[in-house]
Parts: structure tokens; C-alpha cells; sequence
């Protein structure tokens, strides 16, 4: 019974915002520190070679793999973004518009800042006739489409207090970033660690808008 009151404790703490920020930033962090150090490249080998073996399997395989990383791209992603900031807006959701679109462009700017200053080359076997245009660390798809994709799972949220019906649409944006980022390493564009680290990027962006918008729903009520 204690081991059920303390894990219901923890569930209850992940579900805040802020604590989602820290968690998230903390593996973003450490996947960056293990990647600089070198740490994380035997294991980063060994998976690459697997799943781009898997990945070039047979060509029906690369077809489902080419369209799942399509909807991580930034036109698809941008595309959504805007579509959704504009649906906000028309539903007299200014602060939330808001706080969506300046977290896709600071995701965006923060993750080709940083993919600068890494300069992480590409896995060797990375199709260079693509769209390749940026550094390999962290994923560019992988975080954006972490936060666009959570966040509509937020909004879609407030639209029913049915409890199964909000785990559902968290799982299915958690199986659709998770596919995308991995058809990334499958498709040889990216390392495993890349994925991980944007997954936790996306995480942590995705969970600090949340925050931003409890702290201005709340600072609305008090001074109502």
C-alpha cells in the first residue's frame, strides 16, 4: 500500500509542468553532456547500424518510413503551427496562440543555435542528396514535432474531462513523435542519441509552454 501512495505521488508530480520542464531539460542536458563526452557513440553505433539495416529492409519499408518523417518536416510542422495559431485566434485564445507560435520559433532558433555550435557530423550513411542541410545534433524534426504535436494533444485535451479519452490522445501523440524519430535513425539521417535528445528538447519546450499558460491563467483569476 506504501509503494502505491508513493508512486501515485510521483505520478502526480509529473504531471505538473515545471517538474516536466526539469525532467525533461535534465535528459536533454545529460544527453548533451554524454554526446560531447563520447560516452554515448558505441551504443549510438550499434543501434544505428540495426535499425538502418531494418530500415532498408525492402523498399515498401523505406516508403512508410519516408512518409512517417515527412510529417516531422518543417514545412508540415510550420504548416500545422499556423493553421493552429489561427483557430486560437479565431476562438478568442489570443494568450495561447501567442505562446504556441513564439515556442515553435524559439524551439526552432534554439535548435539550429545549438546544432551549430555542436556540429555533430551526420551517420556516414546519411542520404546527402536530401534535405540535409543542418548539423545532426539534436534532431530538428524530433524536437519540433515533440512540442507542435504535444501541444495540440494539450489543447485537444480541454475538450473532455473523460480520463481515458485524454490518456488516449497523449498516447497517440506519444506513438506518432515516437515513429517520426525513429524513422529518422532508420532511414540513416540521424544517431539514436539525436532522437533522444530531441524527444527531451520537445519534451521540456512543450511542457514550459504549458507552465506559461497556468501561470497566466492563474495571474488572470487573482487579478479579476
Amino acid at each position: 500500500m506504501k509503494q502505491v501512495g508513493v508512486f501515485a505521488v510521483l505520478l502526480d508530480a509529473l504531471r505538473t509542468p515545471s517538474i516536466q520542464v526539469l525532467v525533461f531539460g535534465t535528459g536533454f542536458l545529460l544527453c548533451m553532456l554524454f554526446v560531447y563526452m563520447g560516452v554515448l557513440t558505441p551504443m549510438d553505433n550499434k543501434l544505428y547500424a540495426l535499425l538502418s539495416e531494418v530500415g532498408n529492409a525492402a523498399p515498401w519499408r523505406q516508403a512508410l518510413l519516408q512518409d512517417a518523417t515527412v510529417l516531422g518536416s518543417l514545412s508540415v510542422l510550420l504548416f500545422v503551427t499556423v493553421s493552429v495559431a489561427m483557430a486560437l485566434l479565431l476562438a478568442g485564445e489570443q494568450r495561447k496562440a501567442l505562446t504556441f507560435v513564439c515556442a515553435v520559433a524559439i524551439g526552432l532558433a534554439v535548435t539550429f543555435l545549438l546544432q551549430a555550435g555542436i556540429a555533430r557530423p551526420r551517420p556516414p550513411l546519411a542520404d546527402h542528396t536530401a534535405t540535409l542541410y543542418d548539423h545532426s545534433f539534436p534532431s530538428t524534426h524530433t524536437t519540433l514535432s515533440t512540442l507542435v504535436y504535444f501541444y495540440i494533444a494539450y489543447l485537444l485535451n480541454h475538450f473532455t474531462k473523460n480520463r481515458a479519452v485524454r490518456l488516449w490522445v497523449y498516447l497517440v501523440a506519444a506513438i506518432l513523435v515516437m515513429t517520426i524519430g525513429i524513422s529518422k535513425v532508420m532511414l540513416g539521417m540521424h544517431w539514436p542519441s539525436d532522437v533522444v535528445a530531441g524527444w527531451c528538447a520537445g519534451g521540456s519546450m512543450a511542457a514550459l509552454s504549458f507552465y506559461v499558460i497556468k501561470w497566466k491563467r492563474k495571474l488572470r483569476v487573482k487579478t479579476s
